[in-house]
């Protein structure tokens, strides 16, 4: 696959990246960064746009062991916004899903990407490979998964069957 220009992790670094994380991680105070998230309006782009630090409080009140899954399935016909992002700026990515897996205290992160991203499977193997490295994710194991290209994984339920090595169906709740 062709690997587009992208900032890279020294890049980012001298941006001021990472920065916040490790504030966080010296300081402990989740809830900090839970109330920022929360006044900042960030919320899901799923359908129902729920509140990231409202869900990040709720998944912390349950005992562990606590998974966090990223979706970079992207299965809309026509949709590239997280393509182009990740194409371009992938530690931005990484660092987010990285505070927020700090936030819940989750033991493993997954990101779920499309296997029609090829160049962006092979950049961000390469990242998180440096990212570790530099001790930046000791707080949690970071897993790549490629998607099965199946626009029904973009569901919750789906998505986590395909991770688990299933056929990606909703599961009854």
């Amino acid at each position: 696959p062709i690997i587009p220009d992208y900032e890279t992790l020294s890049e980012h670094q001298q941006n001021g990246g990472y920065r916040t994380l490790q504030e966080l991680r010296q300081s402990g105070d989740w809830e900090a960064l839970q109330d920022k998230a929360l006044a900042s309006g960030l919320r899901g782009l799923g359908g129902a746009g729920f509140p990231s630090g409202k869900k990040w409080g709720f998944v912390r009140a349950n005992e562990g062991p606590r998974y966090l899954a990223v979706n970079g399935d992207e299965g809309e016909p026509g949709t590239f916004k997280d393509r182009y992002y990740l194409e371009r700026m992938p530690h931005l990515f990484l660092e987010g899903m990285l505070m927020a897996a700090w936030a819940v205290e989750a033991e493993k992160a997954f990101i779920y990407m499309r296997d029609e991203y090829p160049e962006i499977i092979a950049l961000l193997r390469r990242e998180i490979a440096l990212v570790e490295a530099a001790g930046l994710a000791d707080h949690v194991t970071l897993h790549l998964r490629r998607g099965a290209g199946a626009y029904i994984c973009g569901e919750e339920s789906a998505m986590i069957e395909s991770i688990e090595g299933k056929r990606g169906l909703p599961r009854h709740r």
